[in-house]
């Protein structure tokens, strides 16, 4: 079997909370305004009748206040794999979050994912590609450049410090160009 060229900057559950992060951010949204966005589409997509997660839902007698903090609780601690190992996200709630995502912030968390196992992803035509060209044009961009830099600098310098630098941001530089061909593909299929 051929290496992957490919290797991961971050786990799968950090993409994830990168990705949810990153679309907290663009929407200047607090975590409980977001643990509700995904709570909703939970429900309103009809994941609870195949799987049961047990969230908090504002009813009649309820403080809502109260149920958006637990539930924004609750989905932080899934997802904080920095400082411990246990209650982490449940598998099946990987479905959920993915499909709350804008398809931008989806394609690009499904590809860091995937693309370590040798997996590509696009966007099926229809999904709303278009907005995410900027983004996946920024990070491009940046990628490219620190990875160009870094490879650079090895002229001066190449000990191992500098050369698993420039290996680091090279990886990090083909991440990005694969998001790049995805987006393109997307956006083939989708004017097709």
């Amino acid at each position: 079997m051929q290496n992957l060229q490919f290797k991961p900057q971050e786990t799968p559950i950090g993409a994830l909370r990168n990705a949810l992060h990153a679309w907290r951010q663009r929407e200047r949204w607090s975590m409980e305004t977001l643990a509700t966005v995904v709570v909703e589409h939970y429900y309103a997509s009809g994941f609870d009748r195949v799987w049961l997660v047990e969230f908090q839902q504002p009813g009649r007698g309820s403080d809502a206040a109260r149920v958006m903090k637990t539930n924004a609780e609750r989905l932080g601690r899934w997802l904080d794999d920095q400082t411990k190992d246990c209650t982490l996200l449940p598998f099946n709630l990987l479905p959920v979050l993915l499909s709350a995502l804008p398809a931008d912030l989806r394609l690009q968390c499904a590809v860091e994912l995937l693309l370590p196992v040798g997996l590509d992803v696009s966007l099926r035509a229809g999904e709303a590609v278009q907005a995410s060209h900027a983004s996946v044009l920024a990070c491009l961009a940046k990628e490219a450049g620190e990875g160009l830099a870094a490879f650079a600098l090895l002229a001066d310098q190449m000990g191992p410090h500098e050369l698993k630098q420039a290996l680091v941001e090279l990886e990090e530089s083909s991440q990005a160009h694969f998001r790049a061909l995805g987006h393109i593909r997307a956006l083939l299929d989708v004017g097709d």
